[in-house]
């Protein structure tokens, strides 16, 4: 019979994650946990295994946990659409990832015989290099975020405007893509 639930330090080995951040995402209010022993340790049931997929692919979108608690109590917030974000980008890098491996398996064939490689090639190799390093999202991925966050209110895009400076360069140019207004 499947298992219905987990004490803290089961899902937290399950997932990946450490049994303090379960602990700080229910002291934050991000996932509460369902039931509690006898003895009131936490037990996490199906749903909240589900919450929890949640909030660690809205995380890997690179959103706040301020801005994922916001997502998810949003009555328009539609968890399809994160799981389709997260599976462009993915299928995003995998296409990178192959083209440098493509180009890599060149210039190694290159120069095994000896050969000199063109400006050309080595600049094309140097661009996916610096695309696979730094988290590249084509435009459409970025319209598909933008009609992600369109879900949130008036006053929660402007608060993650505002926030802007405080990520990294990357996430930074991508969410000014985004054009959030």
């Amino acid at each position: 019979m499947p298992k219905t639930s987990w004490k803290i330090g089961e899902l937290a080995s399950q997932c990946g994650i450490t049994v303090r951040t379960l602990h700080h995402y229910h002291q934050i209010g991000l996932l509460v946990p369902s039931e509690f022993t006898d003895a009131g340790h936490r037990l996490y049931t199906k749903a909240d295994a589900t919450k929890l997929q949640q909030i660690l692919s809205l995380k890997q979108l690179g959103l706040s946990l301020e801005e994922i608690f916001n997502f998810l109590v949003n009555p328009n917030f539609d968890p399809i659409l994160v799981v389709q974000a997260q599976l462009d980008i993915i299928n995003e890098q995998i296409k990178l990832k192959e083209k440098l491996r493509d180009e890599l398996e060149q210039l190694h064939a290159i120069m095994s015989l000896n050969k000199n490689i063109s400006a050309d090639q080595l600049l094309k190799i140097l661009e996916l290099i610096r695309m696979n390093e730094s988290n590249y999202l084509k435009p459409e991925l970025i319209e598909k975020m933008r009609a992600l966050l369109e879900s949130l209110p008036e006053e929660k895009k402007l608060k993650m405007k505002k926030m802007l400076p405080l990520v990294n360069e990357t996430k930074k140019q991508a969410l000014q893509k985004m054009n959030l207004k």
